[in-house]
């Protein structure tokens, strides 16, 4: 009887090492929306701690982050000669806990057009998503 109470209570301990009540680190997307495919490039801040903000892989963009205060950073995106900005994911942030992500936000500063000069930006927006 002993021994089927210690298996138990082992089993027991085993199943909550498995729990997700730890921290998950990894990465989250910063996904655009956008009417156009053409704009070259764009400035954004996410508010969130993020330890870095890379390209996804693939896309050609090239990225660049600095830290703003806090738990902001402002980002910027741009497109490879000949390309434009699609919607989809535009960055990926590695974070401590993926599982926060509710807790991010990312708004349009500014955005290129085609020569460079400031695009409008109706009808852009971005979320911070789980991939």
């Amino acid at each position: 009887m002993t021994r089927l109470l210690v298996l138990a209570a082992a089993a027991a301990f085993a199943a909550g090492c498995r729990s997700d009540q730890g921290p998950v680190s990894g990465e989250l997307s910063v996904r655009l929306t956008t009417p156009r495919a053409t704009d070259r490039g764009i400035l954004f801040a996410v508010v969130g701690p993020t330890s870095a903000v890379t390209a996804p892989a693939g896309s050609g963009y090239r990225v660049f982050s600095q830290a703003a205060g806090g738990d902001t950073t402002r980002v910027v995106v741009v497109a490879p000669v000949g390309a434009g900005l699609a919607a989809g994911d535009l960055a990926h942030l590695a974070v401590s806990d993926t599982r926060q992500f509710r807790s991010y936000a990312a708004r349009v500063i500014a955005l290129a057009a085609p020569s460079y000069a400031l695009a409008d930006t109706t009808g852009v927006s971005l979320s911070v998503v789980r991939p």
